[in-house]
């Protein structure tokens, strides 16, 4: 069973990144998923609780990544943030078809929006928060730093990365963004 709603999440990313939510059908999803319709509503209620569970596993993926971490000198603080850095610009790149045809649709579906992607990043982003308050109190970064604008930063500066890519990709490469985007990070969180 496992197999077939991983199938149907691997479809439903590659016909919403190349049809939009808007476009995208779950005719189409299922046709690509090789299952009949009536299958994919077993394992998802509708398009949406669909893109719910599409964002959901895509998240999950690099979660784990502050469970193991720890604090006790600023080399685990720049690992950790590298190692999560690279997860997550991975992901973005992986998915980038997804992220720029939801980035393209966002206004039309702002409810949607807010609701699957706030909902499904959210714990990823509080274990990243998270680190860098218990970083704070590590004495590995400033005092003064807002972590939740902290940590919206450095997504930011990876998704500009993923969405610029095509202009920038024969000046500099992914990786180089991905590891100055780093550094300029930690340049600005640490004491």
């Amino acid at each position: 069973m496992k197999e077939t709603a991983q199938r149907i999440i691997d479809a439903a990313l590659r016909v919403f990144g190349r049809d939009g939510v808007s476009g995208a059908t779950t005719r189409e999803i299922a046709r690509v998923a090789k299952v009949n319709e009536v299958t994919l509503f077993r394992y998802f209620k509708n398009k949406n609780e669909l893109l719910r569970q599409v964002v959901l596993h895509s998240c999950k993926r690099y979660g784990q990544i502050f469970a193991d971490a720890s604090l006790n000198s600023p080399e685990d603080l720049r690992r950790t943030v590298r190692v999560y850095a690279e997860a997550h610009a991975q992901k973005l790149t992986e998915n980038e078809n997804f992220v720029r045809t939801f980035i393209g649709e966002m206004h039309r579906h702002l409810k949607l929006s807010r609701r699957i992607f706030v909902e499904s990043s959210r714990p990823v982003r509080l274990k990243f928060i998270a680190y860098l308050e218990g970083a704070k109190k590590a004495g590995l970064v400033r005092k003064d730093l807002d972590s939740v604008t902290a940590t919206d930063a450095l997504s930011g500066m990876l998704m500009s990365g993923v969405l610029r890519r095509p202009l920038t990709e024969t000046t500099y490469s992914w990786r180089r963004y991905v590891d100055t985007c780093v550094e300029i990070f930690l340049k600005g969180i640490e004491p």
